[in-house]
């Protein structure tokens, strides 16, 4: 296993370091991931050793090394974790998360019935990801056409799951992301398929495919892509290929899942358990003060004098004594837009080396275009070749407003590097 991993980093960038230990605070590293709820592994380097200890929603499965001299962190799908390092934890239902689509929850006053109905006014088929940031958990709704089918949280299936999702929403402060799949997918994965080969070679994976196919006629049966940062599918029906998307044929683990037979759904009905009024809770402000004081762990409000978060529990005081960088790093999650630009700003007036992987993660998983602008212009500010990189693929981006100033950018610096 350990040789396999250190193969595969070879062709990864870590979204963390490689960084001396004498220039890091690990507990606060892993605060951040912790409070973030990130599955990756870090990596712990020494000339004696290479220590792997895998995190899987902000929890660590392991222990830490008593010495090493560089960290990394690398981001990884779920799946990816339990087969490399054999977690004793059931699989995640693996969701392929391409580009998210934008929802102005702004525009929506935050009410949470009104969230609702602009999803049936998309008519998408895909799913929500609401992460609660205080509980530290995840729960998903499943939408075929925007109708919600089924939703799901680590304890709940069905309307109980969706029942704690909108209490989440209304009481606790969530990041929220609708991603789209195609309805044979959506349809296979939440018809309860069962596991019945997994393989590190696709030949081998796509022959079982076809012969296990065949045998079972009439039943979809469905190959996984499984790489560390995403999920791909392959579809058979009697021995042919039906359907395929995102699928990566030089993935490191391939799954298969067979179904008895395809879920009917009943459409459910999330009006059922909003309260009249209710808002998604991105912030409040406090009667007493016309600050807004925001845990950095849990992003909850909080009083000015609260030394613990009253949510998650974190020690605020700890937060005080970090550098600056570090705060910036945590800064750059902030559930209020215009304090994430503000950041962001910030990250690339200082020419932060550090929060450079973190902006490559944003600008591949956000679709906010204004957002997306300020990651642009805060890399045009930095001097760092990894900056330069990023800059040249967002001037291929979707969105025209966001290729357009990154090509702008690329050009305004060629012509002030050919001065010199």
């Amino acid at each position: 296993m350990r040789k396999e991993l250190l193969g595969l980093l070879k062709k990864a960038k870590p979204a963390l370091g490689p960084i001396h230990r004498d220039a890091v605070n690990l507990s606060w590293i892993l605060e951040i991931h912790s409070s973030s709820l990130q599955t990756g592994f870090y990596v712990f380097q020494s000339l004696e050793q290479t220590h792997f200890l895998p995190m899987v929603n902000g929890a660590l499965w392991g222990d830490l090394p008593e010495y090493f001299e560089m960290l990394s962190f690398y981001k990884s799908t779920r799946n990816f974790l339990i087969h490399h390092f054999q977690l004793p934890v059931s699989p995640d239902i693996p969701l392929c998360k391409g580009e998210p689509i934008w929802i102005n929850l702004e525009s929506l006053s935050f009410n949470i019935k009104e969230f609702f109905r602009k999803l049936e006014e998309f008519s998408t088929t895909g799913f929500v990801e609401v992460e609660d940031r205080v509980k530290r958990e995840k729960g998903y709704i499943f939408l075929q056409n925007g109708l919600i089918v089924d939703a799901r949280t680590e304890q709940q299936k069905g309307r109980e799951a969706l029942k704690q999702i909108i209490k989440n929403l209304s009481e606790n402060v969530c990041l929220i992301n609708l991603y789209q799949l195609e309805d044979i997918v959506l349809s296979f994965l939440l018809s309860d398929p069962k596991m019945v080969s997994v393989s590190s070679k696709l030949e081998d994976a796509q022959e079982f495919c076809q012969e296990l196919s065949k045998r079972y006629m009439g039943h979809p049966l469905l190959l996984i892509s499984v790489s560390m940062q995403d999920y791909g599918y392959r579809v058979f029906m009697d021995g042919y290929v039906i359907y395929q998307g995102a699928f990566d044929e030089e993935a490191d683990v391939f799954e298969v899942y067979l179904v008895n037979q395809i879920k009917q759904f009943d459409i459910l009905n999330p009006y059922d358990y909003i309260e009249e009024g209710s808002k998604i809770k991105t912030f409040r402000s406090d009667d007493e003060s016309h600050i807004i004081y925001f845990c950095p762990a849990c992003w909850s409000v909080i009083s000015e004098k609260d030394k613990l978060c009253p949510n998650c529990g974190y020690d605020i005081t700890e937060f005080h004594k970090m550098p600056y960088e570090y705060k910036l790093l945590m800064g750059l999650e902030h559930p209020v837009l215009e304090m994430r630009i503000n950041v962001i700003h910030t990250v690339g007036m200082k020419n932060l080396v550090s929060a450079l992987p973190q902006l490559e993660y944003m600008a591949n998983k956000e679709s906010n275009p204004i957002l997306l602008m300020a990651i642009v212009d805060a890399l045009g500010k930095m001097s760092h070749v990894e900056a330069l990189e990023l800059l040249r693929k967002l001037s291929h981006h979707t969105y025209p407003i966001v290729r357009s100033r990154a090509k702008y950018i690329l050009d305004r610096k060629i012509i002030k590097e050919n001065r010199f």
